[in-house]
């Protein structure tokens, strides 16, 4: 049950971009036709896939990029929920915590946990046999509104444990520090999402440990890392740390304590890394569920005006 993917937002609104958004061409050529047409005929059957529920949020959002996230976000769970468990699409549903976290509730008494996060340019996926699990992809930006790194991490030193303050404002480079500021933000979103928490009022008490020997990089993966809460050392979790690409890191956090007919019982080193999974791959075994008026053509169409976030 354990197992890392990502969609890219990026890769999908380029293709819009060039397909729509060319002013300057008149009339669309033949290989322009093509990407169009695909990514229409799959985003109207993707949200007729989803339950009204699951749906309403999507058309709310303003920004193109933020309502293909939330709708690929989704997609994955149901996707995953149906892989793991054999069941029909229709069959799945999915229920939230009194915090807002989503849940498997049926098929009911399933034992793996699910979780996504999306920032950037990708939604991240991560499960695991054990139903705590949580992820957070962050995309390691250069642009603070004209602070220097110093300055920015200041501005966010309350969410930041004396120690981490440390590491953060000893890093040689400005792009170093904001990686490590990145980097323990990945952290606190993984374990509270993992836990259910959500969102935590004091986040400095969640004070994170780094061992500068592994090397956080692209193509690296992280597991040395340990986590304090109060002071008192919380050794119930593994963090697993991996870069998607050269410009977002991401952290999963997940119970050591696996059960025991979890196949990864047997090499609890095994790495998994993130995979990329195509908007197409989304939609295998997806069936009809809330079908819509000419077939989800005015919902397009409402996406398709949407603006492209400038930043």
């Amino acid at each position: 049950m354990h197992a890392k993917f990502f969609v890219s937002l990026k890769r999908v609104c380029s293709v819009l971009n060039r397909v729509y958004l060319n002013e300057n061409v008149n009339k669309k050529s033949e290989n322009q036709q093509g990407p169009k047409f695909c990514f229409e005929t799959l985003f109207r059957r993707a949200i007729q896939c989803l339950t009204p529920e699951e749906f309403a949020r999507i058309p709310e959002f303003r920004h193109r990029e933020d309502a293909l996230a939330c709708l690929f976000g989704r997609l994955i769970l149901r996707h995953s929920a149906q892989k793991f468990t054999g069941e029909p699409w229709k069959s799945i549903k999915f229920e939230r915590t009194e915090r807002g976290k989503p849940f498997l509730a049926e098929p009911a008494d399933t034992k793996f946990g699910l979780n996504v996060s999306h920032q950037g340019d990708y939604v991240a996926f991560a499960s695991s046999c054990s139903s705590k699990v949580g992820v957070d992809v962050m995309r390691l930006d250069t642009e603070r509104n004209n602070k220097t790194a110093d300055e920015y991490i200041n501005s966010m030193a309350k969410s930041a444990s004396p120690e981490e303050l440390r590491m953060m404002r000893s890093q040689p480079t400005e792009a170093m520090k904001m990686t490590m500021f990145y980097r323990y933000w990945c952290l606190k979103e993984a374990i509270l999402k993992a836990t259910g928490v959500g969102i935590m009022k004091d986040l400095n008490s969640l004070d994170f440990r780094v061992n500068l020997q592994d090397r956080y990089r692209p193509g690296a993966f992280v597991t040395s890392t340990t986590v304090l809460e109060d002071g008192k050392l919380q050794d119930q979790w593994i963090f697993e740390e991996t870069f998607v690409d050269g410009k977002h890191s991401a952290a999963v956090c997940k119970e050591k304590k696996l059960p025991r007919e979890c196949v990864f019982r047997q090499d609890p080193e095994t790495k998994i890394f993130f995979s990329k999974i195509t908007f197409n791959s989304l939609l295998e075994n997806a069936e009809i569920i809330n079908a819509m008026p000419d077939n989800g053509l005015a919902i397009y169409e409402d996406f398709i005006k949407k603006p492209r976030k400038t930043f």
